[in-house]
């Protein structure tokens, strides 16, 4: 099969870049929507959730401790949106017991506290 000559442009599944290839070379060229996976607002078991994930080791809980980065706004939805995302986007995976939903450009950061794309 031939390709035509020109640019081919390749999206990736989740990732947040768009590349193209030619000559054999893939560049990137732009980005494109990036996702979040965030608490879904007012679920009953966020809290449960927090501390599951905590417990486990599976994400660094201490930037929404007391005094941490990520701690205000002190609330279940937000810690679990942070935790939810940290783990989202190192595992790849946004299931949390139907707690959770994934978005696309819904970021929740605040001026002190990044929320991990």
């Amino acid at each position: 099969m031939r390709i035509a000559k020109g640019l081919i442009l390749l999206a990736l599944a989740f990732t947040s870049s768009v590349f193209t290839l030619s000559e054999g070379r893939v560049t990137p060229l732009r980005n494109v929507a990036t996702f979040w996976c965030v608490a879904i607002e007012g679920r009953p078991n966020l809290k449960n959730d927090i501390d599951n994930l905590c417990r486990s080791g599976a994400v660094d809980c201490r930037p929404i401790q007391p005094g941490g980065n990520c701690y205000q706004p002190n609330t279940d939805d937000f810690h679990a949106s942070y935790l939810f995302n940290t783990y989202y986007q190192a595992h790849k995976t946004c299931n949390f017991n139907g707690d959770s939903i994934l978005e696309q450009n819904q970021d929740l950061s605040t001026p002190t506290c990044k929320f991990v794309k």
